[in-house]
């Protein structure tokens, strides 16, 4: 069996050579490291979306090939797809479909987090927001980190949905009395305070739970998952290159099959928030991860809403979830069938 597996890895290098295809300036099949096995680089950005595959990591799992597990900074994940560096990628779905959403060059193989975000506030800490109180905030002013992109976009869905106007302006005393007021945050790490002018304000963990702790007076008052939907929304996709998915099926059902355990495996007894950080800090090329001992615990993993969904499962809600997004940001993104992987 094991000569049979090396036999098939050699036969699909000589195969990927003599096709010779070239995508992006990168070369369609994974680099072959000369003993018959393939070397695979798996992409993702710092925070919640690294814990998607925090187990992969801390066990360094290799998958009778080699993977190289690369963290990088969240600016600068679209360009590891576009410019065709990652063989497998995590990164926000509006980027995923923006960029590979044409099926073309990667295929999406599933959702691995619906969603970090919640509301604060230290002005009204015994209020909680829902759907049916969605209303009352009209007339006031809501700081959101990420206002103009994924963070921005999902309160504005919610708002949409419900019929809720509302205004962005530059800062309280632009508040209209008529319409929800966003202002963007463009520090979240000192910009959400009790201090702050905001009456409320959007942020994502793990930061969310570090403000809480050290400030008791600031109070989580809403679950922004739960007002855009019962099961949230798909927030970071899981992308593989359809010349990898071609070359090494068995690879990717074994990937995929980690990454699904993970989700369990991280909200368990099992899972040492110490060695997590360790291994993201591993691989993130010599920077620092947002995460640490301080602000990884249990809550925060449950907060981040780690579970990978298929494909084949999630379709429809990515489908629909970027229908609103283009309604909300008046851009076009195009989603083809062949985007959505299918191992059958």
């Amino acid at each position: 069996e094991i000569y049979m597996k090396g036999l098939k890895r050699k036969v699909a290098a000589i195969a990927c050579a003599a096709a010779a295809v070239f995508v992006l300036g990168v070369s369609a099949c994974a680099e072959d490291t000369g003993s018959g096995e393939f070397s695979y680089t798996v992409a993702m950005p710092d925070g919640a979306p690294a814990l998607a595959a925090a187990r992969l990591m801390v066990e360094d799992m290799q998958f009778g090939v080699e993977v190289n597990y690369t963290v990088v900074n969240s600016n600068a994940i679209t360009q590891q797809v576009s410019g065709g560096v990652a063989d497998i990628c995590i990164l926000p779905v509006n980027a995923a479909v923006q960029v590979a959403g044409s099926g073309e060059t990667y295929s999406l193989l599933g959702t691995v987090t619906h969603g970090n975000l919640y509301m604060l506030s230290a002005k009204h800490p015994d209020e909680q927001i829902t759907v049916s109180n969605l209303k009352s905030l009209v007339g006031k002013t809501v700081g959101c980190i990420q206002l103009s992109s994924f963070v921005g976009n999902v309160f504005k869905i919610i708002l949409e949905d419900n019929d809720i106007p509302y205004t962005v302006v530059e800062s309280v005393s632009d508040a209209k009395s008529d319409s929800v007021n966003l202002i963007n945050i463009a520090e979240p790490s000192t910009g959400i305070t009790p201090a702050a002018e905001f009456d409320y304000m959007i942020g994502a963990e793990p930061l969310v739970t570090a403000k809480t702790t050290a400030a008791p007076a600031l109070k989580i008052v809403g679950d922004i998952q739960a007002l855009y939907g019962e099961n949230g929304f798909p927030q970071a996709v899981m992308l593989a290159k359809n010349s990898v998915i071609e070359q090494n099926s068995e690879f990717i059902a074994d990937f995929i099959s980690a990454v699904e355990a993970n989700a369990e495996w991280i909200a368990s007894d099992d899972a040492d928030m110490t060695a997590i950080v360790n291994a993201i800090n591993a691989n993130y090329g010599g920077a620092t991860s947002s995460l640490n001992a301080n602000n990884l615990n249990s809550t925060v993993i449950s907060r981040c809403a780690i579970e990978f969904v298929p494909a084949t499962e999630c379709r429809q809600e990515i489908t629909d979830f970027i229908d609103k997004l283009e309604a909300v940001t008046g851009t076009t993104l195009t989603i083809a069938d062949k985007f959505f992987y299918s191992a059958s």
